[in-house]
């Protein structure tokens, strides 16, 4: 039973975390931080992929080849920003977070038709940004109302 308890509250946690204290408001808050440092996980390791791949072609004999890895690291770099940034509890951030995680969405299956595993797993962040947005707002409610 206890195993099904911590089961539920973690399924709670991600799909609609609590926002009623300040203490679940600021464990909501930080599901954003979690989705932003999963994207730039993602990012990262797609743009090093690219890298390497590019790395031992020998027909590579331009740098226009290099775009496509070094927007996948760029993107990493932006979302690790948004990530202290949402941490410290900015509310710009935290919507921020959710844009460019709905944007690398709607990129990811314009891109590829049918099944796409990076598509599956880019609903864990989008679950985890919008929890991470209410609980940001909710935080901040609770900062100017004195309560924390």
């Amino acid at each position: 039973m206890n195993f099904l308890a911590k089961s539920l509250a973690l399924l709670q946690r991600v799909f609609y975390p609590l926002t009623s204290t300040p203490a679940h408001a600021l464990q909501a808050m930080r599901n954003g931080t979690i989705a932003a440092w999963i994207m730039v996980a993602m990012h990262f390791l797609l743009g090093a992929v690219i890298l390497i791949q590019l790395s031992g072609d020998p027909s590579v004999n331009s740098g226009d080849r290099l775009i496509p890895a070094t927007i996948q690291l760029f993107f990493a770099l932006i979302y690790a920003g948004l990530a202290t940034a949402n941490w410290k509890g900015s509310r710009a951030s935290a919507v921020a977070i959710l844009i460019f995680v709905l944007f690398d969405m709607f990129v990811v299956t314009t891109r590829v038709r049918g099944f796409d595993v990076q598509a599956i797993v880019q609903m864990i962040p989008l679950l985890l940004a919008i929890g991470g947005v209410r609980g940001t707002f909710a935080y901040a409610r609770f900062v100017k109302a004195g309560d924390v």
